[in-house]
């Protein structure tokens, strides 16, 4: 089993122009909440590990549309990790993303990580008025119809278990993130020939070992046996 892991990390915003390329993450917020504070200190954490992400690096203006190349970046990612901050639901945007990442969710292996930046699940849930009165708003522009495919997207969302960034720092949670993702990924750094035959549940076991969840030394010594 040969490793699927990029030996550098990539970024890319909605210029990107190759179709196809896999990414490990997929960064979903809303800019002007997020670009230059938690999100920015994730994305270097996650770059600091290897691991490729895609994150949109340009705006876009009111009454545009999401161009393809960013639903095909999602389809195209290992993980999603949306980052709910408070005008999150403000954004036709993010949740165009979230919908999105939500209907891949259920017909392929994706995993999506919510992270709760400076609300609650109740509020992504839509039991308060924080996200509803957003959404309420978008009915008069976009329609019910979609609307209603976007408040669906944000209660499945809920049911997952995710990171509540409150009385966190930002360099620990993402520090934490950036452990579960490499255990998610099942960090494949360890490269074996093709042609080796049954060494999946051994390889398994060995990263088990590793347990990089945790914060101990670990050594782990491979050796060859000789009768």
């Amino acid at each position: 089993m040969e490793s699927k892991r990029s030996s550098s990390p990539k970024t890319r915003s909605t210029s990107y122009g190759s179709s196809g390329t896999e990414y490990e993450v997929f960064l979903n917020f809303r800019g002007p909440d997020m670009r230059n504070t938690f999100t920015n200190c994730l994305y270097h954490t996650l770059l600091n590990k290897s691991i490729s992400v895609f994150i949109d690096n340009e705006e876009i203006d009111v009454g545009e549309e999401i161009g393809p190349e960013i639903f095909q970046a999602i389809d195209d990612s290992k993980i999603c990790i949306p980052i709910f901050s408070r005008d999150y639901a403000s954004s036709s945007w993010c949740l165009c993303e979230l919908e999105h990442m939500m209907q891949h969710r259920k017909t392929n292996e994706l995993e999506v990580l919510p992270i709760f930046y400076d609300v609650e699940p109740s509020d992504v849930k839509l039991e308060t008025g924080v996200y509803k009165d957003a959404l309420t708003l978008h009915k008069k522009e976009r329609g019910a119809e979609i609307v209603q495919r976007w408040e669906e997207a944000l209660k499945e969302v809920t049911k997952i278990k995710g990171w509540d960034a409150k009385n966190i720092g930002h360099g620990e949670l993402a520090h934490l993130i950036a452990q579960k993702v490499l255990v998610k990924l099942k960090v494949s750094c360890v490269h074996i020939s093709d042609h080796l035959v049954g060494m999946d549940e051994s390889v398994d076991e060995v990263v088990n070992l590793l347990n990089f969840e945790s914060k101990d030394i670990r050594l782990i010594g491979i050796g060859e046996w000789v009768e």
